[in-house]
């Protein structure tokens, strides 16, 4: 599909900056991936990262209790993720990791293979593109692309700027739906749905459910509440069921 629309995929599905080993087994995997699809968790593993050198179950705190955060780090020391350095004090092991960006990334592709038996490829850089060659996540379903642009950060980190690259790849790549997801729980009609009333003047924006948006049932802007995982297949449902007529 990419191919013939004149692209060439020079890198896809890199591993050296995901948060956990490349090589982990299918249990572990699978293990993984149910536990990123719980919010709280992705935001721990945020804090992890942000405190990658040195860490304990109180530095964790934030977004979680103390009992969730005991069982998750229990869940990364069991499966090599993190290491003791002394007694409840903890490293990351990777060095190479600074963000959760790759890791969500790898997350959403997983979304579309494992709920939608959609084949997905993450940290796509394609030849050819003229607006710049960065995907996050490019999806198949049923003979139609989806390109998902995954924000790690909450929006008082994301800049106008941000948004118009992503407009401009979504010209570029022309898919089916582009879908402008943020990881967090926090109100989007603030300051992003704002940028693409400012960037696609004379487009609506419509509001449909919670804090996720449309422009023409093509492009949406999503959050991750109540789940990140519905709220992506809602978006796949609203394209797939158009009007016949």
């Amino acid at each position: 599909m990419l191919k013939r629309r004149g692209f060439e995929v020079i890198l896809s599905n890199p591993t050296e900056y995901l948060f956990f080993p490349p090589d982990l087994d299918s249990v572990f995997e699978d293990e993984l991936y149910e536990m990123l699809k719980k919010y709280s968790f992705r935001i721990f593993i945020r804090d992890v990262i942000k405190n990658r050198k040195a860490f304990g179950a109180g530095d964790l705190l934030k977004y979680s209790t103390r009992e969730w955060v005991e069982t998750y780090i229990d869940f990364l020391l069991k499966r090599g993720v993190i290491a003791e350095s002394s007694p409840g004090r903890y490293r990351l092991k990777s060095e190479a990791v600074f963000s959760f960006g790759d890791t969500l990334e790898w997350f959403v592709a997983n979304v579309f293979e494992r709920e939608f038996s959609s084949p997905a490829l993450w940290g796509v850089r394609l030849k050819g593109v003229s607006s710049g060659g960065d995907y996050d996540v490019i999806a198949s379903v049923e003979g139609g692309l989806v390109y998902v642009e995954v924000k790690s950060s909450p929006p008082k980190n994301v800049e106008e700027a941000e948004v118009a690259a992503f407009i401009k790849r979504a010209e570029a790549l022309s898919p089916s739906i582009a879908i402008f997801l943020e990881d967090t729980r926090l109100r989007m009609k603030d300051k992003i749905v704002p940028f693409f009333e400012s960037l696609l003047k004379g487009k609506e924006v419509k509001g449909l459910q919670g804090e996720t948006f449309s422009i023409d049932d093509k492009v949406f802007i999503i959050n991750s509440r109540p789940d990140m995982v519905s709220n992506l297949g809602y978006c796949v449902q609203r394209r797939l069921h158009k009007r016949f007529w």
